[in-house]
């Protein structure tokens, strides 16, 4: 009688519980493989030199769209990494709008940390220069968007800062209307000055995102004057070699500092040019 119970036992680990340990361990393994390939796309998407993701095409936006849906932290950050490396055009732009990806990446933000940074760098690539999409965007939940992205400007996370105002600058640089005040244009000037001295990437960015927030604005200029950006941004140069593309946005920064104002182009002059010639001598025969 025991025998006979046991092979019961036997029969139905076999015909029930087995067939779902290895659904388990298939789909564990499933997971890891496409955790894993999710990690190694992201990381390849983040090069200039990978190929574009041509989704204007239906099958490839669908796809596009299942992976920002997706509940895998990699895989969602995989599919904003690949928008902020293909969506070049205004057409593709508008393609992604009106698919529904501004609000996806909006709810990305609530994510993590990393999700948060992908989020906010493909909103800023979907957005730029697209005054149709920004006033979609601005529109979103009566402005909660705008002002989820305004508030990340105050995280601890200096890659979050930079792409958060990235973002208001992008927006305030196409539509003025959401920017008049004082206030928020002297907090992005605070913030990326003191970006620039962090090191890696975000340090190297700040500058260029600072050239592009004063460009052509002569009130943003005299606030950033105001504040000691001319000498901020000398000093930086005056600390010792300074790499490449950060000497670049630096240089940039100073560039657009001293288009219109003489006040910042007599503060200039009056910190030590000479040494400041020295160091475009310098890059350029490093860079010959």
């Amino acid at each position: 009688m025991l025998h006979i119970w046991y092979l019961i036992e036997l029969i139905s680990f076999y015909l029930f519980e087995l067939p779902k340990v290895t659904l388990y361990f298939f789909l564990l393994m499933f997971y890891q493989v496409v955790d894993a390939g999710a990690r190694s796309l992201r990381m390849i998407f983040q090069s200039k030199l990978a190929p574009k993701y041509h989704f204007l095409e239906e099958k490839k936006l669908e796809f596009l769209l299942s992976l920002l849906n997706n509940e895998n932290e990699n895989v969602t950050e995989l599919g904003a990494s690949i928008i902020t490396h293909s969506c070049e055009t205004s057409d593709e732009q508008k393609l992604l709008c009106d698919a529904g990806v501004l609000r996806r990446l909006v709810s990305l933000l609530e994510g993590s940390l990393n999700q948060r940074d992908a989020s906010l760098d493909s909103l800023a690539t979907v957005l730029k220069n697209n005054l149709d999409v920004i006033s979609k965007f601005v529109a979103l939940d009566n402005g909660r968007a705008l002002s989820i992205i305004t508030d990340f400007t105050k995280e601890r996370s200096p890659r979050t800062r930079l792409l958060a105002c990235v973002c208001l600058i992008i927006i305030g640089n196409a539509s003025p209307c959401h920017f008049q005040g004082v206030g928020i244009k002297t907090k992005l000037i605070l913030i990326l000055v003191e970006l620039l001295e962090e090191p890696g990437q975000v340090g190297e960015e700040a500058p260029f995102a600072l050239a592009s927030l004063i460009a052509d604005k002569e009130d943003v200029q005299k606030l950033a004057f105001e504040v000691d950006t001319v000498d901020k941004l000398c000093n930086l140069l005056h600390k010792g070699p300074v790499q490449a593309k950060r000497f670049h946005g630096i240089l940039l920064a100073l560039a657009e500092l001293c288009s219109k104002l003489e006040s910042c182009r007599s503060r200039f002059l009056s910190l030590q040019v000479c040494y400041f010639t020295e160091c475009i001598d310098f890059h350029w025969l490093i860079t010959c």
